[in-house]
């Protein structure tokens, strides 16, 4: 486990949380920066460590984002009752194009599309093809995120969201995990903490409103290089223990607190300050103990039993 990572997620998160609050403009930034994260994840889950086979990885990655979001939505129905028809189904299974009961889902069904793209190169393609169909991927990508800063723009269009700049962010994340596992041996640790601090400075300081397709640009870059030398000065230099089991438990509850924020929001008004404060404490505590009691010990039963089921 890397708890840089998942302190991390943690930022990321709170992010989001402080943008749907209006704390902050540009704490939509928090989504590129998990994007970037994913990939990350990605790379060391399929291919730098004892890959899981396919159908544990389907198991894995399905419950994981589909339990917590369906407790959302119900936490949510029993608040305000929202209206349940055929087309709701597109939101339940987060196919692309639903409408965002949560406000945050549309990046679910980019999960879902990423894992699914990985997982076709990790199982169905041959190994020695896997470093083309990712250099291709990130080529397109990469052309694509730059076309829609000119008036040719892609964005709203299918190949937008198949190769755009969130795919761009997802394979940056994968390229910030194969570049970390090999520079942190050769450079100073004292110039990765430097560039992996002015980074997050940078990030947090720039404020690029997000319907702006240059904001894909500076926080993709922002967030590959935080990522990328943020986890390579950690290999380098250990987490202190504590530390470690603060980051691990933030982290955690990171997911929760991107689904039940906006859940929150909607119990407690966030018209003053004293309410804002009183959503983000609620929102990190239930988001902690729902992880730690329900969710944690949910998805081990449930994939166990799932597995267990088709063996």
């Amino acid at each position: 486990t890397l708890y840089t990572l998942q302190f991390l997620r943690f930022i990321a998160a709170l992010l989001v949380l402080f943008f749907h609050l209006d704390l902050i403009h540009s704490g939509y930034k928090g989504v590129d920066i998990f994007f970037v994260i994913s990939g990350f994840v990605m790379y060391y889950t399929l291919f730098s460590a004892a890959r899981p086979n396919a159908f544990k990885f389907i198991v894995n990655r399905s419950t994981k984002i589909f339990f917590l979001y369906w407790v959302a939505l119900i936490i949510l129905y029993v608040i305000l009752p929202y209206k349940i028809d055929l087309s709701s189904v597109k939101t339940f299974l987060l196919i692309p194009g639903h409408y965002a009961l949560l406000g945050v889902s549309w990046s679910l069904s980019y999960e879902l599309y990423f894992y699914f793209l990985i997982g076709v190169i990790a199982y169905l393609l041959p190994s020695r093809f896997q470093y083309s169909a990712f250099l291709l991927l990130l080529a397109a990508s990469t052309f694509i995120t730059f076309i829609d800063l000119t008036s040719l723009s892609l964005k709203g269009s299918l190949l937008n969201f198949l190769f755009g700049p969130h795919l761009w962010e997802f394979l940056l994340g994968i390229l910030s995990a194969f570049l970390s596992m090999r520079f942190y041996k050769t450079i100073p640790k004292t110039i990765i903490m430097l560039v992996a601090i002015v980074s997050g400075l940078l990030l947090l300081a720039i404020n690029i409103t997000y319907e702006d397709p240059f904001s894909y640009v500076v926080y993709g870059i922002a967030s590959f290089s935080i990522v990328c030398f943020i986890t390579a000065y950690e290999k380098a230099v250990p987490v202190n223990k504590k530390l470690a089991g603060i980051f691990k438990i933030t982290g955690d509850a990171s997911y929760a607190m991107y689904l039940f924020g906006p859940v929150i929001t909607m119990v407690i008004p966030p018209n003053i300050g004293l309410s804002k404060s009183l959503i983000i404490i609620t929102t990190i505590a239930a988001s902690i103990l729902f992880n730690q009691i329900v969710e944690n010990n949910f998805l081990r039963w449930s994939r166990k039993a799932i597995l267990n089921f088709i063996h």
